[in-house]
């Protein structure tokens, strides 16, 4: 799988729901992104924008 930077793609700040800690992902992610705090998936990816699994956006970076 590739990833690539589009001009239309953002970081995101995420919380997790089960722990609460805040991470920041990129919203177009190729892999699997994991909580660093309690190890629950937070991202999987979609073959575009990435599916949100354990996680509740709190604001987009740019």
């Amino acid at each position: 799988m590739r990833c690539e930077n589009m001009a239309n793609s953002n970081f995101l700040r995420v919380q997790c729901r089960d722990c609460g800690s805040e991470q920041v992902i990129f919203d177009r992610a190729c892999t699997r992104i994991s909580c660093n705090v309690c190890g629950a998936t937070l991202v999987q990816p979609a073959g575009g924008k990435a599916k949100l699994i354990s996680a509740a956006p709190v604001e987009t970076l740019e």
